[in-house]
């Protein structure tokens, strides 16, 4: 009997228990896998247009969206609570869209919803582009360059080889929170699933996290994700791994007595287990790491202006406009010095779901 046959049979009544721990260790001992950095990067470029203008710091941020990134983080005692977020990335090549909202269990517990959603359409497929006939350009000749995957002196593209496909990616993520000696803690399931052209996969992933206030007006968060490494399983058998990520921050609310004008400063701290790359801000031994910070200037709570820097070097910026009901948010994310690649522009509301509630049913009994 082989290790995977013993995995499952020997452990009789316990199946249901074990079932999943066993699965996992069976795709990661025994199925095709490697590690990547990227598989759930959906859930990292994700965020609502205030989120975003303030460089994705919400690990101590106290807003609805921020349970995206610190699931100890509720929002829910905002009553615009419902968000829908869309963002037009890199000169419109992609598209993604975020709804965020928390529902309320019979026992008084309150779960966080997110929906995400990212796709890039037309995308070109050149692996047939080139026209390999070595330094004659005749095929079927046997001369020196002939299918080697070189360009070479004689050959040519052909670019009526050309052919387009697309990617689209969809995430959904459950979280709650509780108190546990005073601290707020938070545990995220969250699932992704992921077509590219013809090729399909899927995934889970886990994320907890933790907020205090030691002093007044102020937050210090801590979040891990991929806590269990994020595991994708694509249609042809290849499993992808996702090694953990341990996010810190803090924000500090200062308030100015004279006049309503309130200011919150941000500030998230990433470190990639075991991960290293040019683009990283610092690096400690094997891991890399990278910084973000935001802030915003709110006048009357009515009018907020907001600046941000992401931990990829993207610098932005925001407004947002609120009403009793009703918010409105703009973020606007500047080109990186190294990448060229079109501004990207974010759109965002928040609504009170009870007062839209209302407003729809009276609009219907005056008709």
């Amino acid at each position: 009997m082989d290790n995977s046959q013993f995995s499952i049979v020997n452990l009789k009544g316990g199946i249901p228990k074990y079932f999943f721990t066993s699965l996992l260790l069976f795709n990661i001992l025994f199925a095709q896998s490697g590690w990547t950095k990227y598989g759930w990067q959906i859930y990292q470029n994700a965020g609502d247009a205030r989120s975003i203008a303030m460089g994705n710091t919400g690990i101590a941020d106290d807003h609805g969206v921020s349970v995206l990134w610190n699931p100890a983080i509720s929002g829910s005692e905002n009553y615009r609570n419902f968000t829908y977020g869309h963002q037009s990335r890199f000169a419109g090549i992609i598209q993604s869209d975020l709804i965020s909202f928390p529902f309320n269990l019979k026992n008084d517990r309150t779960v966080n919803i997110l929906f995400l959603h990212e796709s890039v359409t037309k995308i070109p497929n050149t692996q047939s582009l080139l026209l390999d006939w070595g330094l004659d350009g005749v095929p079927n000749t046997g001369d020196i360059g002939e299918n080697n995957g070189y360009v070479d002196e004689g050959e040519r593209l052909n670019n009526e080889n050309i052919s387009y496909f697309n990617q689209h990616q969809a995430g959904i993520q459950l979280s709650t929170q509780f108190v546990l000696y005073g601290f707020d803690f938070g545990i995220a399931v969250k699932s992704l699933f992921h077509t590219l052209g013809d090729h399909f996969g899927s995934g889970i992933g886990l994320n907890v996290g933790m907020m205090k206030s030691f002093w007044n007006n102020s937050n210090i968060g801590l979040s891990i994700h991929n806590l269990i490494p994020g595991l994708i399983v694509w249609d042809s058998g290849y499993t992808e791994l996702s090694k953990p990520l341990i996010i810190g921050g803090i924000s500090q609310t200062v308030s100015l007595s004279k006049i309503p004008i309130e200011l919150i400063i941000l500030s998230d701290v990433i470190f990639n287990v075991s991960n290293k790359s040019l683009s990283d801000d610092f690096h400690v031994g094997f891991t890399g790491g990278n910084w973000r910070i935001g802030a915003e200037i709110s006048y009357n709570k009515k009018v907020n202006i907001r600046f941000g820097r992401s931990q990829y070097g993207f610098y932005s910026t925001g407004l947002g406009i609120s009403w009793t009901n009703f918010e409105l948010n703009y973020a606007y994310q500047l080109n990186s010095q190294s990448v060229d690649l079109g501004t990207n522009h974010v759109l965002s509301f928040t609504i009170n779901p009870k007062w839209f509630v209302n407003k729809f049913k009276q609009q219907k009994e005056e008709l």
